[in-house]
């Protein structure tokens, strides 16, 4: 008879011989295992369940020899380095994302995993966004892009927008809150950004025009747009781009988006301008 179990994350089997009257058990581990059966004790051998039974009478067991302690001496049996070796691992079940059209034929890596993220983690992927800072761009050139992208938000891939977006905003990455939607929130993990583009930006998303009607330099600095969209169900929709120009980092001398909200009306009042 065979007993399944898992030793040391392996999953090995047991052979135990138990047979009633044979005196002797032995099991087989890669390490030494002793087990006390009781009279009502029960072990899983071979998908069946099987009951260790002991004569009442002369309080010895049919099953095993036990020695003065109770305790099995053939149990004390472990394998050497070479049997160890030729017991077969049995390989994990694979897991969703390795079965996904994006990994299924990548190679496994050294963790035995096939799983390159692109699905969970667009930021991870080898190929950048179509649309990033550059120095040759002026304000209204990294704008326009950011609106582009938003309209094209799924060309050349799902979200690809979303992910230009992220890839302007001067927090991005971050792990300081940030007021980039007005709101004070995270933007250190894409993920979380994602979600609240995708909502709070939904005039933006498939957008059929735009128009940047004003720009201009705030007491502060920064350089303001007011922009006009005309969103997919052709219904205006204003939006403020709060714009500098990076002093430091990746995109160093690049016109970045500090923040980014939607207006409340077409005169660009907004609640969030007295603390963005």
């Amino acid at each position: 008879v065979v007993v399944m179990g898992v030793v040391m994350g392996v999953r090995v089997s047991l052979p135990v011989c138990c047979s009633a009257g044979c005196g002797s058990s032995r099991v087989s581990g890669a390490f030494p295992l002793q087990f006390r059966l009781s009279p009502y004790s029960s072990v899983r051998l071979s998908g069946a369940r099987h009951r260790h039974n002991s004569s009442y009478g002369k309080g010895a067991s049919r099953c095993l020899a036990t020695s003065g302690n109770g305790e099995s001496s053939s149990f004390k049996q472990m394998l050497s380095a070479e049997q160890i070796l030729e017991i077969p691992i049995e390989r994990r079940r694979r897991t969703t994302a390795e079965e996904c059209p994006f990994c299924a034929d990548a190679p496994i890596k050294e963790n035995d995993s096939r799983c390159l993220g692109i699905c969970r983690l667009p930021t991870n992927v080898s190929n950048p966004p179509q649309y990033f800072p550059h120095e040759l761009q002026d304000c209204a050139d990294a704008v326009n892009l950011q609106l582009k992208a938003m309209r094209d938000i799924n060309d050349p891939r799902k979200d690809h927008g979303v992910q230009v977006l992220y890839e302007f905003a001067v927090d991005a990455g971050t792990m300081e809150r940030s007021r980039y939607f007005g709101f004070s929130s995270d933007m250190y993990h894409y993920d979380h950004f994602q979600g609240k583009a995708l909502n709070h930006m939904n005039g933006l998303v498939s957008c059929q025009s735009w128009e940047i009607e004003e720009e201009f330099v705030r007491d502060d600095g920064r350089t303001q747009c007011h922009v006009k969209v005309l969103d997919k169900a052709g219904k205006e929709r204003f939006f403020i781009f709060i714009m500098v120009v990076r002093s430091f980092g990746k995109w160093e001398n690049c016109w970045n988006t500090h923040r980014l909200f939607e207006a409340e009306d077409a005169e660009y009042n907004s609640k969030y301008l007295q603390f963005v």
